[in-house]
């Protein structure tokens, strides 16, 4: 019992020694078997799929530059009116209120008028003294002459004789005496202060009661057959403009267009005028050229439009050179003069372009397209000349 004790004891420890050897064995017999029956390896191919990108395709076009400015409204005629006599306000026209409107010809104060019909009445008496001194002495130069013929005096009658000094004199007075009639006839008419064109009141200085004279300002008024805007222009879009840059009146077919806008009392508002000069000078402050649009009938209203008034900020477009063969494209395709491009058969391409103006977020481009191509406008994080893509093209 003891022997086979021991011996039992002697197998486990064999068994224990050697259980390591045929793990590692059963191990790497599996691995064989695992290596052996693998399916064979097959090659995978990657294919490329060109990005879908939208483009723009090439399109010339004949276009009309157009010149971005802002400027105020201003009257083209302003004046201060005076009376051109002195008197006392006797009456006051309601049209001669501060903002009020009238018309040429209208009377706006009158002036009492005792005074220039007195002044009336003696350069009356006046003149038909001298009419009759005239009268008088034409009469006796006549029978001067006569009477010198008839008693035949030798030689040759002096003027004195003659009563030529007498006869000119008496020409004179009754030039004079005319003179004063009309310049009494003129200060009664000028007791009516009348407007002399159609236009507004700025501002009034006097009322009923006040005595005047032709250094006292009556009011401030201006015109309103037409309005000035005063544009600076950018040196950079100057020439682009085609008109004398000179000062010189533009004549009247040649005048460019203009555009005015506002946006106001939450209503948008345009107008249509002219550019007809420029300033003749740069500003000093701006270091700009200015040119000066004219618009006429600024407050004559159509359908729902409101007047152009004296004061207003308004932003114009003016109408510049036109030019042919041009592409407009966005802005931001255009870095450095360079474009990427999508050509005929998809590949992408860079090129340099020609550039004529910037417009906003528009860039119009003279030269360096072809009419085969397209405008990238899908913003691409990698951009490599000869890369395929796929074209979406939107029209523009």
């Amino acid at each position: 019992m003891e022997t086979k004790g021991r011996s039992s004891m002697t197998m486990r420890k064999m068994i224990s020694k050697t259980m390591p050897f045929w793990i590692i064995l059963s191990s790497l017999a599996m691995a064989v078997v695992m290596v052996i029956a693998k399916p064979p390896a097959q090659a995978v191919e990657n294919k490329f799929l060109p990005p879908l990108v939208e483009t723009q395709p090439v399109q010339m076009q004949n276009i009309r530059v157009l010149i971005e400015s802002q400027g105020t409204v201003s009257p083209r005629t302003e004046i201060i009116l005076m009376s051109e006599v002195s008197g006392k306000i006797e009456w006051m026209s309601d049209q001669l209120q501060t903002g009020a409107n009238f018309s040429v010809g209208d009377v706006l104060l009158k002036l009492e008028k005792r005074d220039f019909e007195l002044a009336m009445i003696t350069a009356e008496s006046n003149l038909s003294q001298a009419r009759v001194n005239f009268e008088r002495e034409l009469a006796e130069s006549e029978l001067a002459k006569k009477e010198w013929k008839r008693i035949k005096g030798k030689g040759k009658a002096s003027d004195l004789t003659l009563r030529k000094p007498q006869l000119a004199q008496a020409k004179a007075l009754l030039a004079a005496a005319e003179a004063g009639y009309e310049q009494a006839e003129r200060n009664f008419s000028r007791a009516d202060v009348k407007a002399p064109f159609n236009g507004r009141v700025r501002s009034k200085n006097v009322d009923v009661g006040m005595v005047v004279g032709p250094s006292v300002t009556l009011a401030q008024v201006y015109a309103t057959d037409f309005v000035e805007i005063t544009l600076p222009i950018a040196e950079q879009d100057l020439e682009f403009l085609d008109i004398p840059l000179d000062g010189r009146f533009i004549p009247k077919n040649d005048q460019p267009k203009v555009t005015l806008y506002i946006e106001y009392a939450g209503k948008s508002n345009q107008w249509n005028g002219k550019i007809t000069r420029s300033a003749a000078e740069i500003d000093p402050q701006t270091r700009m050229l200015s040119v000066m649009a004219q618009v006429s009938d600024p407050y004559k209203i159509i359908g729902q439009a409101m007047p152009l008034k004296v004061g207003m900020f308004v932003k114009a477009k003016i109408e510049g050179k036109a030019f042919s063969n041009i592409v407009i494209v966005p802005r931001h395709t255009v870095r450095n003069e360079k474009i990427w491009v999508v050509d005929r058969e998809g590949l992408l391409r860079q090129k340099p372009v020609e550039i004529l103006r910037y417009e906003r977020d528009m860039a119009y481009i003279i030269g360096g397209l072809d009419s085969t191509e397209a405008v990238l406008l899908t913003r691409l994080g990698i951009l490599i000349d000869g890369m395929k893509l796929n074209q979406k093209q939107v029209e523009k």
